[in-house]
């Protein structure tokens, strides 16, 4: 079983370093040709599948880089960002001027601290691997394309590949960068990050 991974193309709030969970943005132009360079770097890949997120940011991304393989996308709501609550659309600067209180809470224990309207890193990262649970069981010898976002990513690679979710800030996760796993009887294998 072979997973790729890619996180969207770029966002308007990817390019002006706002926080960008659970809104729903489109690509920029930059974002869309990040998209048709990594159609064309997996045009030649076997493909069974596409998963992505349910935002637009994905789902778009998946879909060009769809072009060369036409099949079915599956969309799944579990793959989406951490969802910031009230830090949405914000700058950390805005954040540090305007939720003091929450920005330490944050700072202190940034593994368990739930955002207000939002989730903590340990509830994104439990959603996130529960379905990768489920999508590795269920689709066992085929070669998955899944699009989703930088925490999700680094979420799975922590998981997979690190020593869970402590190593979550461990990887850099670039728009539209692709990363591999290989599952060699059952055992996950980095392959690739950010190719």
């Amino acid at each position: 079983m072979k997973l790729i991974f890619v996180r969207h193309g770029e966002t308007i709030h990817n390019h002006k370093g706002l926080y960008c969970g659970w809104n729903d943005l489109d690509l920029t132009e930059k974002g869309m040709m990040q998209a048709k360079k990594v159609c064309e770097k997996l045009k030649e890949e076997n493909l069974n599948l596409i998963i992505t997120s349910d935002l637009n940011r994905t789902i778009k991304t998946a879909e060009i880089i769809n072009v060369d393989h036409h099949i079915n996308i599956i969309l799944e709501k579990n793959l989406r960002e951490m969802n910031f609550g009230l830090w949405e659309g914000l700058s950390y600067k805005e954040i540090k001027e305007k939720y003091v209180k929450e920005l330490n809470g944050w700072e202190s224990d940034w593994i368990d601290y739930i955002l207000p309207s939002g989730e903590s890193v340990r509830q994104m990262y439990e959603r996130v691997t529960a379905v990768m649970d489920k999508i590795i069981h269920q689709y066992k010898n085929e070669n998955i394309l899944i699009v989703s976002h930088a925490g999700c990513i680094r979420a799975i690679l922590a998981y997979l590949i690190g020593n869970g979710i402590d190593d979550y800030w461990k990887y850099k996760v670039e728009n539209c960068g692709i990363t591999t796993i290989e599952m060699v009887d059952d055992f996950p294998v980095l392959n690739g990050l950010n190719q």
